[in-house]
C-alpha cells in the first residue's frame, strides 16, 4: 500500500469544516502572506520566506555559511566527512506541548534550505487538526529531496515526535530514514557549555551569534496562543510564533557556521580561552595530544579565571603524564597546588609521582600528609585512600633505613 493510500485511510470525512478552514486561511493571508496548499491528503497552510544569500543574520551572512566546506563537523561525531549544506534541510517545530507524548502536534514545521541565491524558510502549518495529514505529506515530500537533517535538539525532541505523528497514523516518516543528522545544541554544548549558563538557543543568539528578537514570543507561551487560535480563528495570534520559528531557522544556519568556524581557528588565532579549551577536548578526542596541549597553553594564556586556568593546567598535566613526561606534568602539578591547595585529586597525583618517579618518600609523606588533613576537614571520600598512602609511605621509610647501605 502506498504512501497516498495509506494516508487516505486516517482521513476525516470530505465535509468537516470546509468553511471553518476557509475563513482561517483568508484571515491568515493578511498576517503571513502564505497560501493554501492542496496535497492527495487535503490541504495545508505554507508560508515562504526568502532572503538574499548576501544578507546576514547577527554576525554573519548566508553566503559565509553557504560556501563554508564543514569538514570539521566529524569532530564533533555529527558528521561522515562528507557533509554538503546545498542537500541539507533545516527543521524546526511548533507544538501544543513541550513535553512530546502522543498527545502533542507539530502544528507548524519550519524548513530551511539554500538555494544559489537565497536562503529559503518554508513553513507548514496546520490550521486545524484534520490537516495534519496533509501536512506529514509535504513535510515527507521535501526530506525525501534532500540527504541531511539540520536541527537544534531534533535528535532528543523534534524527529522523535514527528516520528510519533507518522507512527499515530500508521506510516513511517520515510523521509528522515537512514539521513545524516546533524544536530546543533549537542555542538554547542561541547564548544560553549564552560562560557555561557545556557546554551539555549535563545542565549546563543545573544552571546555567540549577535542576533537580537524584537517582540519574541517566549517559547512556553506558544501552544496556549495555538489553542486559542483554534477557538477564534484569528490569525493575528499565530503571527509572532510563525515570526519565532523563521528566527530560529535563520539562527541554525548562522549557528552552524559558527561552530565550523571556531574549530579551524589554530591555537594561535584563539581569542576566547573557553572555546580554546573546547577545541583541546575535540582534539584529544581524535587523538592529537600535541594539538590539544597547544590549545590548551592557549587558554592558559588567555583566561582570567583561576578556576579555569587551575583547570587546563592540571587537564595539560594528566596529558604529559599519558605521553611519558613527568617532569613537566608535576611543574603543573605544583603549580595547581599553588593556586589551589585544596585539590585533593592534584595532591595525590603530586604524591604518586614523587614516591614512584622521583623515590622521594619524604616529599611524598609530607604532600600525602597535608591532603589527609584536608580531606578530613572536607569530609571528603578519599580520607581512606589517602589513610592507606601514608601508612604505606611509612612502613617504605622505615624499610629503606632499615636497609644497611
Amino acid at each position: 500500500m502506498d504512501l497516498t493510500t495509506r494516508l487516505k485511510r486516517f482521513l476525516p470525512p470530505a465535509s468537516d469544516a470546509p468553511q471553518k478552514a476557509k475563513a482561517r486561511k483568508l484571515d491568515l493571508d493578511r498576517y503571513m502572506h502564505g497560501q493554501e496548499m492542496d496535497t492527495p491528503f487535503g490541504s495545508c497552510y505554507v508560508i515562504e520566506e526568502k532572503r538574499p544569500i548576501s544578507g546576514r543574520h547577527g554576525h554573519w551572512t548566508f553566503k559565509a555559511a553557504l560556501e563554508s566546506n564543514y569538514a570539521n563537523l566529524s569532530l564533533f561525531g555529527q558528521s561522515r566527512g562528507d557533509f554538503s549544506l546545498q542537500e541539507a534541510l533545516f527543521l524546526d517545530t511548533e507544538t501544543t506541548g513541550l513535553a512530546g507524548g502522543t498527545g502533542t502536534y507539530a502544528f507548524l514545521v519550519g524548513l530551511g534550505f539554500f538555494t544559489a541565491d537565497h536562503f529559503v524558510v518554508r513553513q507548514l502549518l496546520m490550521r486545524d487538526y484534520n490537516e495534519e495529514p496533509a501536512l506529514l505529506y509535504l513535510l515527507d515530500q521535501a526530506l525525501q529531496k534532500k540527504s541531511a537533517i539540520i536541527s537544534f535538539n531534533g535528535k532528543t525532541f523534534d524527529l522523535p515526535l514527528l516520528q510519533t505523528r507518522f507512527a499515530i497514523s500508521r506510516l513511517g516518516l520515510e523521509g528522515a530514514t537512514k539521513k545524516e543528522h546533524v544536530d546543533l545544541l549537542h555542538m554547542s554544548r561541547r564548544l560553549w557549555k564552560r562560557k555561557l549558563a545556557s546554551c539555549s538557543l535563545g542565549s546563543l543568539e545573544r552571546h555567540i551569534l549577535g542576533v537580537k528578537r524584537v517582540d519574541d514570543i517566549p517559547g512556553a507561551e506558544i501552544p496556549s496562543r495555538y489553542f486559542e487560535f483554534l477557538q477564534t480563528g484569528d490569525g493575528s495570534l499565530l503571527q509572532n510564533i510563525v515570526e519565532h520559528n523563521v528566527t530560529d531557522i535563520l539562527s541554525m544556519a548562522t549557528l552552524l557556521y559558527r561552530l565550523e568556524a571556531a574549530t579551524e581557528l589554530g591555537p594561535e588565532e584563539c581569542d576566547c580561552p573557553f572555546e580554546a579549551e573546547a577545541l583541546a577536548d575535540l582534539s584529544l578526542a581524535a587523538g592529537d595530544q600535541p594539538l590539544a596541549l597547544r590549545y590548551l597553553e592557549a587558554a592558559g594564556q588567555l583566561t582570567d579565571e583561576d578556576g579555569q586556568y587551575v583547570r587546563v593546567l592540571n587537564q595539560a598535566a594528566a596529558i604529559f603524564k599519558r605521553l611519558g613526561d613527568h617532569e613537566r606534568a608535576s611543574l603543573l602539578w605544583k603549580k595547581v597546588l599553588k593556586l589551589a591547595p585544596e585539590d585533593l585529586d592534584t595532591s595525590e597525583e603530586l604524591a604518586k609521582y614523587y614516591e614512584h618517579k622521583k623515590k622521594d618518600l619524604d616529599s611524598a609523606q609530607q604532600i600525602t600528609r597535608r591532603a589527609l588533613a584536608l580531606a578530613w576537614q572536607k569530609r571528603s571520600p578519599k580520607i581512606p585512600a589517602f589513610e592507606h598512602r601514608l601508612k604505606r609511605l611509612e612502613r617504605k621509610a622505615e624499610r629503606w633505613q632499615e636497609t644497611p647501605l
